[in-house]
C-alpha cells in the first residue's frame, strides 16, 4: 500500500510542479503567521498535561471511510476547546479524501498549531505547505532516501517549517537522531502489516538520550489508560486520529487524554 501511494503522490507532484508560481526565494519575502508546534506541546506538558496532536481524518487505507462528511471547522474547534495542543490535518485526497483547503479551514478556525499529515517527497510540497499555513510537517523516513531527507529538513529550517519525523522501527530513527530531529513520531503501526503495538514506543523511546528531543507517540492511542503505560516511560505527547473521529463523545475522550 505505501508503494502505491508514494506512486500516486510522485504523480501529483509533477502537476504542482508545473502550477506552482513561487519559489522558496520568494517565501523568503513573504510574512507568514507561525504558531510554534513543538512550543504548544511543551506548554501542555509542563503544565503536567498530556500534549494531543488531534487529527482531523476523513479515511485511512486501514479503516476505509471513517466520516466522509467531517466538518472541519466544527471539529478543529472542539479540538481547541477540548484541551489539544495542536491540530494535525490529512491533505493527502486520493488515499484519506483530505484536501489543502482542509488544512486552510482549520487554521482559519483556531489559534492552536497546524501539522500538515502528507506524504512529503519534494520541495515543491513545502512551498504548497507554507503558502497553506502549515506550521510543521509530516517526514516519514520510510519514504524517503538519507539524502532526500536531509534535503528537506534543511529545506524545511529555511522556510520556518517545524518538522515532525515518523519512523517505525530502530534503523528509522537513527536516521532521525543523525540529523538532529528535535520532534521525533514513533508510529506503533506496522506499515506492512498494519498492525499495532505500542511496545514500538515503550521500546524506541530508550534510545533517545537527548531530553531535548520531543517524542510523539502515534497511533493505537485510543484509551487514557494505554497513554498511562507510554507516561511511565516519560512520553507525553501524542497524536490521536482515529478514536477521536469515531467516537459518539469526541470531547469527552479527548478532555480524558488530555488529563
Amino acid at each position: 500500500m505505501l508503494d502505491k501511494i508514494i506512486q500516486n503522490k510522485l504523480t501529483e507532484i509533477e502537476i504542482l510542479k508545473d502550477n506552482q508560481k513561487y519559489s522558496i526565494n520568494d517565501l523568503s519575502r513573504m510574512n507568514f503567521q507561525k504558531r510554534e508546534f513543538k512550543g504548544s506541546l511543551m506548554q501542555k506538558i509542563k503544565i503536567g498535561k498530556n500534549a494531543i496532536i488531534a487529527e482531523l481524518k476523513k479515511c485511512s487505507p486501514s479503516k476505509g471511510l471513517l466520516n466522509e462528511n467531517l466538518d472541519i471547522a466544527s471539529f478543529a474547534k472542539l479540538y481547541e476547546q477540548s484541551g489539544a495542543a495542536c491540530i494535525s490535518v490529512l491533505t493527502d485526497k486520493k488515499f484519506f479524501h483530505g484536501t489543502t483547503n482542509d488544512l486552510i479551514v482549520a487554521k482559519n478556525s483556531v489559534d492552536i498549531p497546524i501539522l500538515r499529515k502528507d506524504f512529503i517527497l519534494d520541495e515543491s510540497q513545502l512551498i504548497e505547505s507554507k503558502l497553506i499555513g502549515a506550521d510543521c510537517i509530516l517526514l516519514i523516513v520510510a519514504c524517503l532516501s538519507e539524502s532526500k531527507f536531509k534535503d528537506l529538513l534543511d529545506i524545511s529550517k529555511t522556510l520556518d517549517l517545524e518538522v515532525l519525523v515518523e519512523v517505525h522501527d530502530r534503523k528509522e530513527l537513527d536516521i532521525a537522531l543523525e540529523y538532529d530531529s528535535q520532534i521525533i513520531g514513533i508510529n506503533n503501526r506496522n506499515l506492512k502489516t498494519f498492525d499495532v503495538s505500542i511496545d514500538t514506543s515503550l521500546e524506541l523511546c530508550d534510545v533517545i538520550a537527548d531530553n531535548d528531543v520531543l517524542i510523539v507517540s502515534e497511533s493505537g492511542i485510543k484509551d487514557i489508560e494505554t497513554i498511562k503505560k507510554l507516561n511511565c516511560k516519560n512520553i507525553n505527547s501524542f497524536l490521536v486520529g482515529e478514536s477521536l473521529i469515531i467516537s459518539s463523545e469526541p470531547e469527552s475522550l479527548l478532555e480524558s487524554l488530555v488529563g
